[in-house]
């Protein structure tokens, strides 16, 4: 079915590389980007292709400063800009002729699962939200980034001067790095380790480096704040019952708060990076073509 190399530009002057599923004209449509260090081509393109398919117009995109969207400083992920980013891919969206304007649904995994959530509570304008395995609190996160803090806080004083950003590998080097504890990789989960050896299995990129400012950056959004603000928008939200990137108790408070109309889907036995591919993947994206033909049938 017909797909395009796209772009599109942010508030700050930034342009955004996406590909477009068209489905015909004025289409509901799905705003997708994807989560911690993820890039657009990494299985999200089998999401969209299934959306397509059931009649969705699919913008999937690469957030600011990864893949082939732009921004400085490369590899960086800033949650806050991102969320501001999901604004102007609506904006670009509702103006092509494949897209209904009142039609259009927020998309996003993992981190960018939670900056969806925080995007639909401001832009009213959206139809409803799917999220899945989201980063939903910041909690997880504080240990590491405040005993961190002075390096953090010295990197930022030297990128000010001119000097290259300290960068940190995101995904342990094996299995047993993570069990062992000596893993420096921002994911200690031994189900990345699976992940990406899927992702070589494929052929699809992925990127090894993060830079250390992420872990600054991240602890400023909390999406479980404003979850009430969601509603009357449905949300959605996947959740892998064995998760401990995005841990599931925090999901699931998050989800407890929320105000109707909302639907939980649980993937029993998988781990924060299952439903992307394989089985879990499967049973993923029927919740999600269920939620859908609800919302728009």
């Amino acid at each position: 079915m017909p797909r395009q190399e796209v772009h599109f530009p942010t508030y700050d002057g930034l342009q955004l590389a996406g590909t477009l599923y068209n489905a015909g004209e004025k289409r509901p449509c799905i705003i997708m980007s994807n989560g911690f260090s993820g890039l657009r081509s990494q299985f999200l393109p089998n999401f969209a292709e299934r959306f397509q398919a059931a009649g969705y117009t699919v913008l999937l995109y690469d957030n600011r400063t990864w893949g082939e969207s732009e921004g400085m400083p490369r590899n960086e992920v800033d949650p806050v800009l991102q969320t501001r980013d999901y604004y102007d891919a609506f904006n670009y969206a509702i103006a092509l002729p494949s897209v209904d304007p009142k039609e259009v649904v927020y998309w996003g995994s993992s981190m960018s699962g939670g900056n969806a959530l925080v995007a639909t509570a401001v832009n009213k304008c959206v139809k409803g939200v799917i999220c899945q395995v989201p980063f939903v609190s910041t909690e997880p996160m504080i240990p590491v980034s405040a005993a961190l803090c002075e390096i953090l806080l010295q990197d930022r004083a030297n990128i000010i001067q001119g000097k290259e950003p300290l960068m940190g590998p995101v995904i342990p080097a094996s299995r047993e790095d993570v069990l062992s504890g000596v893993t420096q990789a921002i994911l200690k989960d031994v189900n990345a380790v699976e992940f990406v050896e899927e992702l070589d299995r494929q052929n699809i990129l992925w990127e090894r480096m993060v830079s250390l400012q992420s872990l600054l950056h991240g602890v400023t959004q909390e999406p479980g704040a404003v979850i009430k603000r969601v509603a009357p928008r449905p949300l959605l939200m996947i959740v892998a019952d064995q998760d401990v990137t995005c841990p599931v108790q925090f999901q699931l408070s998050v989800f407890n708060e929320a105000l109707p109309p909302k639907k939980l889907h649980i993937i029993r036995g998988a781990s924060h990076f299952d439903p992307y591919y394989g089985q879990a993947f499967e049973e993923n994206i029927e919740a999600q073509l269920e939620y859908l033909r609800g919302l728009f049938e």
